[in-house]
C-alpha cells in the first residue's frame, strides 16, 4: 500500500472521529429534557433511563421523553466497518496491520466492556431516580459521561438540601478515542535504516 493512501486512510479516521464527536454531542445535549411546551410532557425531566445497544432513551412516567440517542450504535458501526476494511487490507503491509490491531482493540473495548457497563449504569441510575422523586432530579448526558443527580431532601418550596450524584462513563467516547488512535497509528512515522557503504582503504 502506498504511503499516500495509508495517510489518507489515517486522516479519514481522524476526521471521522471529530465529526462523530460533534454529532454525538448535539445528539445528547438535550437528552432527558423537554424544552418546549409543544412536547407531550412540556418542560419535564426524565424519571427513568434505558441505555441499550440500540441507543439511549429517557422516559417520563413510562413514556418516551427523548431518544433514541444513537451515538453509541453509530460509533460502533463505524468502528466495525473500519475494522472490516482494515482486515481485508491486512496483506498490504505492517502499517495497515498496526491500524487493524488498534481498531480491533477499540471495538472489543467499546462493545465488550461498554455494553455491560451501560446495563449497570441503567440499573444504578434508575435506582437513584426512584428515590424521593417528588424532590426532582437532574439528568444529563454527553459523549463522555452519563449523569444523574437526585435530590433526596428539599426544603419546603425551597432549594435542595441534600443530593446524590452518580456518573458513569459513556462508552461512546471509548469508540471515538479508538477511531482517533487508529488514525494516529496510521500516521506514525517509521524509521528507515540507512544503507552503509564501505569505503576503500
Amino acid at each position: 500500500m502506498s504511503l499516500r493512501r495509508l495517510r489518507a486512510w489515517a486522516v479519514l479516521c481522524l476526521l471521522a472521529a471529530l465529526l462523530l464527536y460533534g454529532i454525538c454531542f448535539l445528539d445528547t445535549v438535550l437528552a432527558g429534557h423537554s424544552v418546549t411546551d409543544t412536547d407531550p410532557f412540556p418542560y419535564a425531566s426524565a424519571d427513568a433511563v434505558r441505555y441499550e445497544l440500540r441507543g439511549m432513551r429517557y422516559l417520563y412516567q413510562g413514556s418516551l421523553l427523548t431518544g433514541p440517542h444513537l451515538g453509541y450504535p453509530l460509533v460502533l458501526s463505524v468502528l466495525a466497518v473500519n475494522t472490516a476494511l482494515l482486515w481485508g487490507a491486512r496483506s498490504w503491509g505492517a502499517p495497515v496491520k498496526q491500524m487493524l490491531h488498534v481498531s480491533v482493540a477499540a471495538l472489543l473495548v467499546t462493545l465488550g466492556l461498554g455494553w455491560p457497563m451501560l446495563a449497570i449504569a441503567q440499573k444504578q441510575h434508575n435506582t437513584l431516580l426512584s428515590r424521593s422523586p417528588q424532590h426532582g432530579a437532574s439528568v444529563r448526558a454527553s459523549p463522555a459521561v452519563l449523569h444523574v443527580r437526585q435530590c433526596v431532601k428539599r426544603q419546603t418550596e425551597g432549594p435542595c438540601l441534600h443530593a446524590t450524584t452518580l456518573n458513569f462513563p459513556n462508552p461512546t467516547a471509548w469508540g471515538l478515542a479508538g477511531l482517533l488512535l487508529t488514525g494516529l497509528a496510521g500516521l506514525q512515522r517509521r524509521g528507515t535504516h540507512p544503507v552503509r557503504v564501505s569505503r576503500p582503504a
